[in-house]
Order: C-alpha cells, then sequence, then structure tokens
C-alpha cells in the first residue's frame, strides 16, 4: 500500500473518531440539559440551582428528596440514625409525595443507611439555600426548624428520658436554621 493511501486511511480514521466524539458530547449535553430541567421542575427552581443538584448526583427522579437534606443530615449529627429516626423521615417522605419502590425512596433510603460526607451536606444546603432565597415563603423555610427538630426528638434519649435533642443536633439546627433564614422559627423546645 502506497503511503498516501496509509495517510488517506489515518486522516479518514481520526476524522471519523471526531466526529463520533462531537455525536457522543451533543448526546451528553442534551440529556444534561434534560435533567436540568426535570430537576428544576421537581423542585420549582431555577436551572442554576438544578446544574448544582445535578452535580451533586440528583436526576430528576430523585430530586424531591434534597429538600429533606436538612433532617437527614441532622438525623446523621450523632453519627448514625436511629430505627425512629429513620422512620420519621420516611414518612415525611411519604407525606412530601415520595412513594415507596421509587428512585426517589430508593435513593433516600440509601442514603439514611450511608453517611454522606460533610462535603455533600455542606453543598446541598447551599442549594437549599439558594432555593429558599429564590422563594422565600418556601415550605423548606417555614418548616425547617421544626421538622428538624422532630427528627431529633424521634430518638427520644436515653430509654425516653433526659434530653432527647443532643449537642449536635441542637447546634446543627440552629446552623441550618440561619443558612436557610428560618432562624427567627426555631422551636421553643429548642431556644
Amino acid at each position: 500500500m502506497s503511503q498516501n493511501k496509509e495517510e488517506d486511511k489515518y486522516f479518514k480514521q481520526r476524522e471519523l473518531e471526531r466526529r463520533e466524539k462531537a455525536r457522543r458530547e451533543r448526546e451528553l449535553e442534551a440529556l444534561t440539559k434534560t435533567e436540568r430541567e426535570g430537576i428544576a421542575s421537581s423542585l420549582n427552581t431555577n436551572e442554576e440551582v438544578a446544574a448544582e443538584a445535578l452535580a451533586l448526583g440528583f436526576s430528576s427522579e430523585t430530586a424531591r428528596v434534597l429538600p429533606l437534606m436538612p433532617m437527614i443530615h441532622v438525623a446523621w449529627a450523632d453519627g448514625s440514625v436511629s430505627s425512629a429516626e429513620e422512620r420519621a423521615i420516611l414518612d415525611l417522605a411519604i407525606e412530601r409525595g415520595i412513594e415507596r419502590s421509587t428512585p426517589s425512596y430508593e435513593f433516600l433510603t440509601r442514603i439514611l443507611v450511608e453517611q454522606p460526607s460533610d462535603l455533600f451536606f455542606e453543598r446541598t444546603n447551599r442549594v437549599l439555600a439558594s432555593m429558599v432565597q429564590a422563594d422565600p415563603s418556601s415550605w423548606i423555610k417555614k418548616s425547617l426548624p421544626q421538622l428538624c427538630l422532630e427528627v431529633a426528638e424521634a430518638s427520644g434519649g436515653f430509654f425516653g428520658l433526659g434530653n432527647t435533642v443532643s449537642k449536635e443536633e441542637k447546634a446543627l439546627i440552629d446552623e441550618l436554621s440561619t443558612l436557610l433564614g428560618a432562624d427567627d422559627k426555631t422551636p421553643q423546645s429548642l431556644a
């Protein structure tokens, strides 16, 4: 085979590879855009917030778990999630329309068993703060302190005696309330 034919074959192969790579990138971009739009719709928020949620691993199918993250964070505050805390969060999820046997419910149960990193909680809290800033009348801002308190109290202390909310949980509830602008609504039982 002559050198020109070899060069032609080489360049044709490179051009095919370039086109295939460009096609895959367009498909990925379209899928990402679809997921962002799905997350934005699910959370009733903008695409910037949705993009951050997507970067955290949420999808259009699991985004409904995001507003529950402060309660999950409080449940993990002492290093483990008790069965009572898990039950309280799962009940809240069902009240919020997250049905059993859905990707959202499965995602939720997984993060109740496998503790997310502090960085993950920090980033989800920032996403929620952006959501609350965009919609100050959000149920998240209005209900967060009380819902977090209910999760923290779910364990009930030592045999139901003594303080049912640990210092770590109280500090985290105060921090989350301040971050989300709900600090003026801190439950009286934490005051």
